[in-house]
């Protein structure tokens, strides 16, 4: 019996972990795209970036 309550109480405690994340998280972060280059910061469109991977061979 002790075994359930616990599994209860973990449950709830997931439960309210996700949903603060979720109301803390922007609507939409949930699709997150890089449009421009981490190396470079060219647009990209989320596509490879042609000038670094010329660089890089």
């Amino acid at each position: 019996m002790v075994l359930v309550w616990i599994g209860i109480a973990v449950g709830i405690l997931i439960a309210i972990i996700l949903i603060v994340k979720i109301a803390k998280t922007p609507s939409h972060e949930a699709i997150s795209l890089g449009l421009y280059c981490k190396i470079c910061g060219i647009k990209t469109n989320g596509l490879k970036c042609l000038r670094c991977e010329k660089k890089v061979r």
